[in-house]
């Protein structure tokens, strides 16, 4: 295996795609730091590299990429990232008008902010020495509003690929690579979350939309039963990583690729009414 040309920091290591993302980076010889936001979630990623044999190249880092003021007085502490991958990400899951000003900020701050923050903090290494990767995980989510109740999600995952759009272009000036990874649904803590948001918001919901929690909260349990593991995911962020010519994008799973193919044929009005009906939204 070739040396690799430098560490590797992903954000949201605990679980789901980034501990996966960890795991096989460090698996491939990759120094891999991943961010989480406690110590008892930094024992899961040490536990879990420990189990792989891997527990010598992963390196746990208790920050809240949320918090962007300690990710910036954080960073001369950390070492010269070769490549980023802006992972950490949430729904904050209801109604447009249910959620909160405050909570539709901070879904924002973790799931598009973060991203850049981490970014700007890692170019100027990457500047330095010519070279560099940006990976940033959205979702197909990014591409065509098909959940209903996650208003908040779908608009960070537009931004975000609009935002990565940008930053692509600006950067490669530098030898440095911006690639987004838009996952469909897989085995991930997302899928837990929701099917616990939900169930609080149908208990405190006036009505409107009482039923499109409830159904909400049953798909949630079947996409949670069904949907595959994270790994092909993290596969995928390896190779857009460890590539030469890195794809811009890389849509990943089956259901992403029929939506991202179908999203654009279909008259808008047919896909609200099928979404609207699959949602119970009236």
């Amino acid at each position: 295996m070739s040396e690799r040309p430098g560490p590797v920091l992903v954000t949201g290591a605990n679980s789901g795609f980034g501990l996966a993302a960890v795991l096989r980076f460090a698996g491939r010889g990759w120094p891999t730091w991943g961010t989480v936001r406690s110590k008892a979630k930094a024992k899961v990623l040490t536990d879990a590299a420990k189990a792989k044999g891997v527990a010598d190249l992963v390196h746990p880092l208790v920050l809240d990429v949320g918090d962007h003021d300690a990710v910036v007085r954080a960073w001369p502490t950390l070492p010269a990232f070769y490549a980023v991958v802006n992972n950490a990400g949430y729904s904050a899951l209801g109604a447009v008008e249910d959620v909160s000003a405050a909570e539709a900020m901070r879904n924002l701050g973790v799931n598009l902010v973060a991203p850049a923050v981490v970014s700007a903090c890692a170019l100027p290494a990457m500047r330095e020495r010519g070279s560099g990767r940006i990976v940033m995980i959205s979702s197909i989510a990014g591409r065509a509003a098909v959940l209903p109740l996650n208003g908040w999600y779908h608009a960070s995952k537009f931004g975000l690929e609009a935002l990565s759009d940008v930053l692509r272009m600006e950067v490669a000036q530098f030898g440095v690579k911006v690639v987004v990874v838009e996952p469909g649904f897989f085995k991930t803590e997302i899928e837990n979350k929701a099917r616990a948001d939900a169930q609080e918001r149908e208990s405190v919901a006036d009505g409107h939309y009482r039923n499109a929690y409830h159904r909400l909260e049953t798909m949630a349990g079947v996409i949670g039963s069904v949907a595959p593991p994270p790994d092909l995911v993290a596969r995928t962020i390896v190779t857009a990583v460890e590539s030469q010519r890195p794809l811009k994008r890389y849509l990943v799973g089956a259901d992403a690729l029929a939506i991202a193919a179908a999203n654009p044929l279909l008259p808008r009005a047919l896909t609200d009414a099928l979404l609207r009906r699959l949602a119970d939204l009236g």
